[in-house]
């Protein structure tokens, strides 16, 4: 697939629209708690693999998309999407060399960071919101990584450890 080409964009769109709706997916209150963040983890493949074409627009985009189907504070999660994806831009080079596993770590944190970034930001507008710090989507999303990333990429018939992207000018 060449790097300008419009069915990476939509390719891109139509996962995180399928992301959204996998996080509106109607759980018990167990089972919500352990809901990997399938919508930052799609951004996250994303800028992954094809970092010139998407940034930290694209992440702040799903985010705003994620707290207007969510119907909270809007603005949170796109916040908190921008910064994770300032982080993972530049730390992109070093994880193009990393295992699916140290990837799945690094995942970890980012989403373990966004955790504690939407309680902070959600405690600081909300005077009154009583919820807590939740770390087990992080480790949920651990464990999804390597099956999303595994699962992209051969629906875009990549393989791990081709380079798809020249960074050459």
């Amino acid at each position: 697939m060449e790097q300008g080409s419009p069915s990476v964009y939509i390719w891109s769109a139509l996962t995180v629209l399928i992301a959204i709706l996998l996080q509106m997916l109607p759980l018990s209150a167990d089972a919500a708690q352990w809901r990997p963040q399938f919508v930052l983890l799609t951004v996250c493949y994303w800028l992954f693999r094809r970092s010139l074409l998407h940034g930290i627009g694209f992440a702040w985009l799903c985010g705003l998309a994620l707290d207007l189907v969510v119907g909270d504070l809007i603005g949170r999660h796109a916040m908190v999407f921008a910064v994770c994806a300032c982080i993972l831009l530049l730390l992109q080079q070093r994880m193009r060399h990393f295992r699916l596993g140290h990837q799945a770590v690094l995942v970890l944190l980012l989403v373990a960071l966004s955790q504690c970034l939407v309680y902070v930001l959600t405690s600081m507008l909300r005077a009154d919101w009583q919820g807590g710090v939740r770390l087990a989507p992080a480790l949920s999303s651990m464990l999804f990584w390597p099956v999303l990333a595994i699962l992209l990429g051969r629906l875009h018939w990549t393989r791990w450890g081709e380079e798809e992207i020249s960074h050459d000018p």
